[in-house]
């Protein structure tokens, strides 16, 4: 049997005083699913401004929900600094609109 290997962390972005992460074990802190989540957050205060989901994954309850997971490879700010561009580990690539929090598919 295939073991799955544990996901990297990502590196946090910074864009002004705003650090955006993508956190790992979602469920952990209460959220539908691990992966694919992107959090902002104040970076002088620590206080966390919002949390988009960049996609939804559909739990089959017949199989392990750890093998189910789908974490974000690669997380960074767009050229003209309005959008986080993301990539998951199927390389779906995702763009998040700062001023909006609207996701859209690339």
């Amino acid at each position: 049997m295939k073991k799955r290997l544990e996901p990297e962390q990502l590196p946090p972005v910074l864009l002004g005083n705003t650090r955006y992460e993508a956190p790992l074990w979602g469920k952990g802190r209460g959220l539908t699913q691990n992966g694919g989540h992107v959090v902002a957050i104040n970076n002088t205060t620590g206080e966390e401004l919002w949390v988009v989901a960049l996609y939804e994954i559909q739990y089959d309850p017949d199989m392990e929900e750890d093998k189910q997971d789908l974490f974000l490879t690669s997380l960074k700010v767009d050229v003209a600094g309005s959008r986080l561009l993301a990539e998951d580990e199927r390389g779906r690539k995702y763009a998040l609109d700062l001023f909006t929090r609207k996701v859209s598919v690339l």
